[in-house]
């Protein structure tokens, strides 16, 4: 099951690796230069911070309905604090059985906002890919997570969009959309969890929001883009007063078993992560996995369920999956226990309503360009309305920031007072998102206004 690259491909694979460290050293050396405030340690979720525990009696209450709050410092690299207004909601959600459950976002207004009038909200589903609840936005947001905290170093690339967001002095939401128990990769729970996180947030007073008439743009890349695709799909059904007007969806994982491409190769810990999730969330699928097993595959999967993205990332790399199983792959994925699972997972079943624009690298060298031309299609028969944009320079590590301007551009356009609502289906293919004016200027402003943020200046406008 191993796939071994020719030249050209490895050498795609390191230009990308090549540059997603130049990018990350970049940010690194920008923010180092910032003075840290003292930051108090903060206790690691679910099983010993009490504001995750769900209170008593809590399945009576609404889906979406706030059941506690409290007030956060935000951060960068969790020492760096972000002056905006920002508090942590625990609500009342669904599982993927459909039974009651709950789960936290973390939601922000600008600090100069007047929230005597409402604003747009824009819900931002972060790339957190990790079975670990320590690894999880509401918690390595907070300033002062402290050494555990940097697991999830690499949601600093996503404050860029939420730097963006606050500029425009939108309300923004980061749902821990994989739930208390990291269930990343599964069916319809990550659309239950984001559109409940919504509910919660018009909901929350001190942000002035108006309600379900709240304009609301859903954005995500990557395992992002597929908890928002599940959004997407599931909203007409499950939250249809939410007024939603876009869903921005980054190179998202809309086939779970098709990353089975990547055993062996530098992105092979998504595998792993992939099927963490799995087994943490499916009790039939855990059981015939356990089977099937050898006792170093236990080992290697127990280990990936407690680490975030970036650990799991460096320490699996060119991991070939098929040594850790008795059986081949292929018989492995023939098993009805699994191959359910992997079925219920594929996005494209269900249209969304909502105005949706897709971005995928050609060159993607984790998510097939494939998977999502079907996806689009699929949703394109349906009668939805999507606009897919595919960039034939990038790849998954790039693409997240050079494809964010371009995005947050059509996320701006959807959120526009009286801006109508597109029909149809449009492909356009780009050498790159970053190519344009428009795309170019984004990008700088949202460097700046996130590197301002850093530094300890408000981001975003002072309307008082």
């Amino acid at each position: 099951m191993a796939i071994r690259g020719d030249r050209r491909r490895r050498g795609r694979r390191l230009l990308a690796a090549a540059l997603a460290t130049a990018l990350t050293a970049t940010s690194a050396a920008l923010l180092s230069g910032a003075t840290a405030g003292t930051a108090a340690a903060q206790p690691l979720p679910v099983n010993i911070d009490p504001f995750y525990g769900a209170p008593e009696g809590f399945e009576s209450a609404a889906p979406g309905t706030v059941l506690r709050t409290r007030e956060v410092q935000l951060a960068v690299l969790t020492v760096l604090p972000v002056h905006v207004r920002s508090w942590q909601l625990l609500y009342r959600t669904t599982d993927l059985f459909g039974q009651p459950t709950v789960a936290a976002t973390t939601v922000a207004v600008p600090e100069g906002a007047d929230t005597s009038h409402s604003r747009p909200l824009v819900s931002h589903q972060f790339f957190y890919d990790s079975t670990s609840p320590a690894c999880a936005p509401s918690y390595v947001l907070q300033q002062g997570g402290g050494l555990p905290a940097l697991e999830g170093i690499h949601s600093t690339t996503e404050y860029l969009e939420l730097a963006a967001s606050i500029s425009q002095g939108y309300a923004v939401n980061v749902p821990d959309y994989e739930g208390m128990h990291g269930h990343l990769a599964v069916a319809e729970e990550p659309g239950y969890l984001i559109l409940d996180s919504v509910r919660a947030a018009e909901s929350f007073a001190p942000l002035g929001l108006d309600g379900a008439n709240t304009p609301v743009a859903l954005w995500g890349y990557s395992g992002g883009g597929m908890g928002s695709g599940w959004a997407a799909e599931m909203q007409p059904g499950y939250a249809p007063e939410l007024n939603i007007k876009g869903v921005a969806l980054g190179a998202p994982v809309s086939d779970v078993e098709s990353l089975l491409h990547v055993n062996g190769s530098m992105f092979a810990s998504l595998i792993g992560v992939g099927i963490a999730s799995l087994r943490n969330a499916y009790p039939k699928f855990a059981a015939t996995t356990e089977q099937y097993l050898t006792p170093e595959g236990r080992a290697l999967m127990d280990r990936t369920a407690g680490q975030c993205l970036a650990r799991n990332a460096l320490t699996l790399m060119f991991t070939d999956y098929q040594r850790l199983l008795t059986i081949p792959i292929a018989d492995f994925l023939a098993l009805p226990e699994i191959r359910d699972v992997f079925d219920s997972t594929v996005l494209g079943s269900h249209p969304p309503t909502a105005p949706t624009m897709v971005y995928q690298g050609v060159y993607d060298e984790a998510v097939p360009w494939f998977t999502n031309d079907r996806m689009v299609g699929r949703w394109c028969d349906g009668g939805a309305s999507v606009y897919y944009k595919r960039d034939h320079l990038s790849e998954h590590l790039t693409l997240t920031t050079l494809g964010m301007a371009d995005a947050f551009n059509w996320v701006k356009s959807r959120l526009a007072p009286g801006a109508p609502d597109p029909s149809g289906c449009r492909t356009e293919d780009v050498v790159t998102m970053l190519g344009s004016p428009d795309a170019l200027a984004t990008q700088t402003e949202i460097g700046l206004n996130a590197a301002f943020g850093a530094l300890g200046w408000p981001i975003g406008p002072r309307e008082h």
